[in-house]
């Protein structure tokens, strides 16, 4: 997919619409949007004032390192205390908050700390881009996770868009060409090493080389696509089109091992998982506010819950008050937790000592 193409979809394709977060107002502007120039293609910007977002590579995922004179020139993300950021929509991935050494909380995506750069002037600037071979504009990963109401997550390409699987390929190796790849591009990098991937999404990637010596990135040994009719992100209208193209998903629930704990229940996005003390067998009692700082691990309304290979339990779901499935383990409702950064974070275990780490 070139980058004048993969710009002009995104373009046509993503809106700044307005999210609602903790302490949000439906009117406001979500904290990281899209945006982009023609050097560069499409990257993240913040919501309000459009700027350039970027990354830094002497950063570790959940901690910043850019200090003192560092922040002057590279102005952190931020938001207030009580305000929970949020993606434009289209945008995959997962933001989160960390406290930096002055008591702010700056937004990161996908773990790593999201910074503006002094020089740059307008929105589309991004004199940044390469600074001292440590600063980079922030971009969605080759492939994210994002999803919809029906089937709920699925994995995106960097455009927002939905990718598939074909069930006729077998061993890695696709046999779709020609007009089938018209129809259905093939999700390519220039090499293995192009290849970025959000954080925390269960399973392997990798590319496979077509005949025409292009590299298809493969998810679980299976080659990836676009479809041609999807016309935004969130759009899923290739999925069972003549039962052998399906979204390509993780599976809901699956297990990751864990210094703590060793091993705990994670969420499609690798993220860990929890249990509430005050719920029963089969019954949620995290409502309202306490469902946005617990989000409810939930599938879409014309899915089940898929479990990974191998793990043990019994895997459901209960109908929440707005209609939603949320999934069980063993009949317990599983949660997320809003504060934590990076798949890994388990700093939810024991909060009020009623939320518990989720373990198979």
């Amino acid at each position: 997919m070139k980058r004048s193409w993969l710009w002009m979809l995104v373009i046509m394709a993503l809106t700044l619409v307005g999210a609602v977060g903790v302490l949000a107002q439906d009117d406001m502007v979500d904290t990281v949007g899209l945006g982009g120039n023609d050097d560069l293609g499409a990257f993240l910007v913040g919501g309000e004032s459009g700027m350039t977002l970027y990354t830094f590579t002497r950063d570790e995922p959940g901690v910043s390192n850019c200090v003192d004179q560092c922040a002057t020139n590279w102005p952190p993300l931020t938001v207030d205390e009580g305000v929970q950021p949020t993606l434009a929509e289209g945008i995959s991935g997962r933001l989160g908050v960390i406290a930096r050494a002055d008591g702010t909380r700056q937004v990161t995506y996908n773990g790593w700390p999201l910074y503006f750069w002094v020089n740059d002037a307008a929105a589309g600037d991004a004199t940044g881009q390469g600074a001292n071979d440590v600063w980079f504009v922030a971009a969605m990963p080759t492939v994210g996770l994002g999803g919809n109401d029906s089937l709920g997550a699925f994995l995106v390409g960097a455009n927002g868009m939905t990718l598939y699987t074909l069930t006729r390929d077998e061993g890695g190796v696709s046999v779709c060409y020609d007009q089938c790849a018209t129809n259905w591009p093939p999700l390519t990098v220039e090499d293995a090493d192009a290849l970025s991937v959000q954080p925390g999404i269960p399973g392997e990637f990798g590319v496979a080389e077509r005949t025409d010596g292009s590299q298809q990135v493969t998810y679980n040994g299976w080659p990836l696509y676009a479809w041609i009719n999807d016309a935004a992100p969130g759009d899923s209208t290739g999925h069972l089109v003549n039962d052998v193209w399906f979204a390509a998903a993780p599976p809901t629930l699956s297990a990751m091992d864990s210094e703590e704990f060793g091993q705990i229940l994670v969420g499609p996005d690798g993220m860990a998982l929890y249990t509430f003390a005050n719920d029963t067998e089969g019954t949620s009692a995290c409502v309202d506010g306490c469902a946005v700082a617990w989000p409810p691990l939930t599938v879409g309304a014309d899915g089940g819950p898929v479990a990974a290979e191998g793990l043990m339990g019994e895997v459901g779901t209960i109908e929440r008050a707005d209609g939603s499935m949320q999934v069980t383990y063993n009949g317990m409702p599983l949660y997320g937790w809003i504060n934590d950064v990076i798949p890994g974070d388990t700093t939810g275990h024991n909060f009020r000592e009623v939320w518990s780490i989720a373990v198979p």
